[in-house]
C-alpha cells in the first residue's frame, strides 16, 4: 500500500482521538428494532463528509448523546487481564456446565455430554470479572488447537458460569494435539470474513473468504491461517500505514465538522460501493475497537483492488445507514443481550442491545449493517 493510504487511517483515528442458547427467537413483520434507546441512537447519528484514499472511502457517524459504557469490558481487555478464560470444549478444569434446572438429572446429563471433547464450532468461555464483556462477530482469539472468530454479537454477564461459544475456524490447515487456551490475536475479521460467520453461518464459507484474502496480499501460511494472512509483512506494512500520522489541514477539516459531536461509528464503501458499518452507543467503546476495524476495512480494500469508480455521498451514506426493511429476527438471552437482526432485499442488520440492569428497553451497544454480494 502506498503512501496514500497514511492519511486515511489517521484522519479517521483523529476524529476518535453463533450465540449461546438463546431462551427464545421469534420473527415479526419488519419496523425498527424496539427500544427506545435504538430509536434514540438512530435519530441522533450523523454521517460526515467522506474520506477517500484509493478505493476506500470512511464516513465518521457523529452523535450528540451522552451514555456512560465504561462498565463494559472489551474481549482484548478481558483476555489480557486474564479475567476472560477461552478454551476448547472439556478443556477447562473447572467448567462444570450448570442446567437451567438442577433439579431435572436429565437435562444435566444431556448438557454434559453435548460438551465432552473439542469442537471445531465451539469454545467454552468463562468471565470472571465483575463486567459484562463484549463480544464482536470477526474477533479472533488465538490458541488451542486452532484459531478461532466469534461468530455472533453477545454480552456476557459477570461472574458468569462457563458458557458455549460458537465459533468458526479461520486456520484449516492445523488441529494440534495439545490445544492449550486462547489469547487475543487483536484482530477483526475483514467484512467478508465477517458475513459468513455471522449471517451465512458457513464454515466453509469463512475458510473461502480467508483464502481469497490470503490470496490477496500475497501471504503463505502453512496451516491458511488468517492471523499469518494478517500480520505478513507486506499487510503489516500497509495496515501500519494506513494508521499513521495525519496532515495538518485534514484534522482541521475534520475537527470543524465534528463540532462537539462525538464519533460514535463509521459508514463505509469500497470501489464506490457502500458495503459496511459499524457503530457503538458510545464515542469511548468505538474508539476501543476502531484501530482494529479500521484494518480489516483496509484489509478487505486491498483485496478488492479496483479504483475506477467514484465514492458515494454522505446522502448516500445515510440513505444505506437508515435504511431497514426487510425480515426481523429476535434472539434474547434474558439478563445478558437482545440480537435483532434484519434481512432486507440486499443487506443485513444486525443490532446488539445490552440487557440486564437495562431490561426495560435494552442499550443498544453495537448496529453493524452489511450489503450482501
Amino acid at each position: 500500500m502506498k503512501k496514500a493510504w497514511k492519511c486515511l487511517g489517521a484522519i479517521v483515528l483523529l476524529v476518535l482521538g453463533v450465540p449461546l442458547s438463546a431462551q427464545f427467537t421469534r420473527t415479526r413483520p419488519v419496523r425498527p428494532p424496539d427500544g427506545k434507546d435504538i430509536a434514540q441512537f438512530r435519530d441522533s447519528w450523523r454521517v460526515l463528509e467522506p474520506i477517500t484514499r484509493r478505493n476506500l472511502t470512511i464516513f465518521p457517524v457523529v452523535s450528540n448523546l451522552k451514555f456512560d459504557t465504561s462498565e463494559f469490558l472489551t474481549l482484548d481487555d478481558g483476555l489480557a487481564s486474564g479475567s476472560v478464560k477461552i478454551g476448547e470444549r472439556g478443556q477447562l478444569s473447572n467448567a462444570i456446565y450448570r442446567p437451567r434446572n438442577p433439579r431435572d438429572p436429565e437435562i444435566w446429563e444431556e448438557r454434559r455430554q453435548v460438551y465432552d471433547g473439542a469442537s471445531v464450532n465451539e469454545l467454552v468461555l468463562v468471565n470472571d470479572s465483575s463486567r459484562p464483556l463484549i463480544l464482536l462477530a470477526g474477533e479472533v482469539v488465538s490458541g488451542g488447537k486452532q484459531n478461532r472468530i466469534i461468530g455472533a454479537d453477545m454480552v456476557i454477564p459477570p461472574k458468569s458460569d462457563p458458557l458455549p461459544l460458537t465459533v468458526f475456524c479461520v486456520e484449516h490447515g492445523r488441529w494440534t494435539s495439545g490445544g492449550g487456551g486462547f489469547g487475543s490475536a487483536r484482530i477483526v475479521a475483514q467484512p467478508s470474513v465477517r458475513k459468513e460467520a455471522q449471517v451465512d453461518r458457513s464454515q466453509s464459507g469463512v475458510w473461502n473468504s480467508v483464502a481469497e484474502s490470503s490470496q490477496a496480499v500475497g501471504a503463505a501460511s502453512p496451516t491458511s491461517s488468517y492471523v499469518d494472512a494478517f500480520n505478513s509483512p507486506k499487510a503489516r506494512r500497509d495496515l501500519d500505514e494506513a494508521a499513521s500520522s495525519i496532515q495538518t489541514e485534514y484534522e482541521h477539516e475534520l475537527r470543524e465538522q465534528i463540532r462537539g459531536r462525538g464519533a460514535v461509528g463509521v459508514v463505509v464503501a469500497i470501489d464506490g460501493q457502500l458495503v459496511w458499518s459499524d457503530l457503538f452507543s458510545s464515542p469511548g467503546l468505538f474508539q476501543k475497537y476502531w484501530p482494529k476495524l479500521l484494518r480489516s476495512y483496509v484489509m478487505e480494500a486491498e483485496g478488492r483492488g479496483s479504483y475506477s469508480k467514484s465514492a458515494p455521498s454522505s446522502k448516500d451514506a445515510q440513505a444505506f445507514l437508515f435504511e431497514d426493511h426487510g425480515r426481523e429476527t429476535v434472539q434474547e438471552e434474558p439478563n445478558a443481550y437482545r440480537r435483532t437482526q434484519i434481512s432486507g432485499p440486499d443487506y443485513e442488520i444486525v443490532a446488539l442491545e445490552a440487557l440486564g440492569k437495562f431490561e426495560d428497553s435494552g442499550l443498544l451497544i453495537h448496529f453493524n449493517k452489511m450489503s450482501r454480494d
